[in-house]
C-alpha cells in the first residue's frame, strides 16, 4: 500500500480511465449534428405544445373565474397603477 492510499481510503474503488476519443470523418459529423439537430427540433415542438396547452388551461380558468364573479372581470379590464410597498 502506498502512502498516497493510505491519505485517499476510496483510491481502491476509483478506476482510472483514459477517457474514450472516437474519429469519425466529416460526412458522419455532420450526420451525427444532423440527428442532434432533429431530435432537439422535436423536444423543442414537444415543449411549445405542452406549454400551449398549459396556457390553454389557464385561459379556461380565467374565464370561469370571470363567469363565476363579474365583479372581478370587470376590475381586471382597468389597469390599477403599482403601489410602491411603502403604505401599510
Amino acid at each position: 500500500m502506498t502512502l498516497f492510499d493510505i491519505n485517499n481510503p476510496f483510491d481502491a474503488w476509483i478506476t482510472h480511465r483514459q477517457p474514450s476519443i472516437y474519429v469519425i470523418s466529416d460526412s458522419e459529423m455532420k450526420a451525427y449534428k444532423q440527428r442532434q439537430a432533429a431530435a432537439e427540433i422535436l423536444e423543442l415542438k414537444r415543449l411549445v405544445d405542452y406549454h400551449s396547452t398549459q396556457a390553454e388551461r389557464l385561459q379556461e380558468n380565467i374565464a370561469a373565474l370571470e363567469k363565476e364573479y363579474p365583479a372581478l372581470a370587470e376590475a381586471s379590464d382597468t389597469p390599477r397603477p403599482l403601489s410602491s410597498g411603502s403604505e401599510g
